[in-house]
């Protein structure tokens, strides 16, 4: 389905030489990060995607010379000291992409005080006492919009609530306890990548894939998002399945899902079929993290999701890339809702076949990515955070298509000023641009195989 990954077995450059140039790419990653946040402290948006893109080719270089020349062991201690460094640099910087992390601490705050962020906007009355000049002022939507987030995502908000007021300033210490928190998480992830490494027989080095990719390290340590939690609970989840604990596994993507909804894409890639242990156990953990909250606030619990599809411009259609470029250039003119069904029955056909074209036991990286990529691709995350779930699956199996499909995907955070690129040309670039290298290296790979076949 997928092109082959790149041996790290070819011949190479001495292991010393390899070792100075990642060094060297390292170093000018961290220099980048520098110039970087400050464009993130400015509220530069433009800046800020100059500086991740400028990592992101640094970053391709780093895993070309890794993918392509002999790998040794010194490297991984240098990988993780520079994941430290370039996190470091990132978590220096206030949430000035995004005002997410705010909406974060404030659900935090009521979870804490008993309150269900489900059935209160930020403006209520009734939550005054709750409004503080460091967090209330920057919520996005705080006027008329419920939190959309489910309960494991409260679960964590939480946490980085309660661990504000310990390591804070008091209540109105902001989002330290938050960033703690997604720091925690990304420890963990590149923790569980290194074992699931160990576990296919690749060298560890390949944890330099995520450990050095630009976008985890400004959407994930610097500007705290979510996606961070629900990234180490699907790749624990995945980890679960490779060693056949069907029921931990299902608990697990549970869990992930149920901070972020698209880990299920990726079930019929690990599902072992007609073993109900990993549906069971998913079942029963949604059921008890919702059960709480159904009780006290019913339907409101998925309640704005709906208007959060509408403010996205998903039921117009122009949320969607697809349509977007269809009209663009006036090449149709479907509906949302018609391109949304095209993209459900593309997708139930591409779970079909993953659950069907493989051995029951079987879990292949490849098909794990296909699914997430063409989820990501299909349904046009709007956000670069979004593209993060991605990250650690090309871990094990590094996709070039995909790869460029993340590092491009810092250009949304553009604000197409007069004169700058229009959504055309970001979509061009984040969705087309990927979508045709992947044509090529598969019209390539085919190509080759008829040739060794003849021959």
């Amino acid at each position: 389905m997928l092109i082959s990954t790149p041996s790290l077995d070819r011949p190479g450059q001495p292991e010393h030489g390899t070792s100075a140039a990642l060094a060297v790419i390292g170093l000018a990653l961290a220099f980048v990060a520098a110039h970087t946040a400050l464009a993130v402290d400015r509220y530069d948006f433009d800046s800020y995607v100059h500086g991740a893109l400028a990592q992101s080719f640094l970053y391709a270089l780093a895993v070309a010379l890794l993918l392509w020349q002999r790998g040794c062991g010194s490297n991984l201690f240098l990988i993780l000291v520079m994941a430290i460094i370039l996190r470091g640099i990132a978590m220096t910087t206030e949430p000035g992409l995004t005002s997410d992390a705010y909406r974060y601490v404030w659900d935090g705050r009521l979870t804490l005080a008993g309150l269900s962020p489900y059935l209160h906007i930020p403006a209520d009355g009734q939550l005054a006492a709750f409004r503080d000049p460091a967090v209330f002022p920057h919520i996005n939507q705080r006027d008329t919009a419920f939190t959309i987030y489910p309960p494991a995502a409260q679960l964590v908000f939480a946490a980085g609530a309660w661990l504000d007021r310990i390591v804070g300033t008091g209540a109105d210490a902001g989002h330290n306890g938050m960033k703690a928190i997604m720091a925690l998480f990304e420890v963990a992830t590149i923790s569980a990548l290194l074992v699931w490494l160990r576990t296919e027989g690749l060298p560890p080095e390949r944890v330099l894939i995520y450990a050095w990719h630009p976008l985890p390290i400004w959407e994930f340590a610097s500007q705290i998002h979510i996606d961070a939690a629900a990234t180490t609970l699907l790749l624990l989840g995945v980890l679960a399945a490779v060693r056949s604990r069907q029921g931990l596994a299902g608990v697990l993507l549970a869990l992930a899902a149920l901070v972020k909804y698209f880990p299920v894409v990726l079930i019929p890639a690990l599902w072992k079929r007609w073993d109900w242990r990993m549906p069971t156990a998913f079942i029963a953990t949604a059921a008890i993290l919702y059960s709480p909250h159904l009780i006290t606030a019913g339907t409101k619990v998925v309640g704005f999701v709906a208007n959060h599809l509408d403010n996205e411009g998903y039921k117009q259609g122009w949320g969607f890339h697809v349509v977007w470029f269809l009209r663009e250039f006036r090449l149709g003119d479907p509906s949302g809702t018609t391109y949304a069904m095209v993209a459900l029955a593309a997708l139930g056909v591409l779970a079909f076949i993953t659950l069907f074209a493989r051995g029951s036991d079987e879990i292949r990286p490849g098909q794990l990515v296909a699914l997430a990529a063409a989820f990501i691709w299909l349904t046009s995350s709007h956000y670069a955070w979004y593209f993060g779930w991605l990250i650690p699956l090309l871990v094990v199996y590094p996709h070039p298509a995909a790869l460029l499909m993340t590092l491009t995907a810092a250009a949304l955070h553009h604000t197409r000023p007069p004169g700058g690129p229009t959504w055309t040309a970001l979509y061009m670039l984040v969705y087309w641009a990927p979508l045709l290298l992947f044509i090529a290296l598969e019209t390539w790979r085919i190509a080759r195989h008829s040739h060794d076949r003849s021959n």
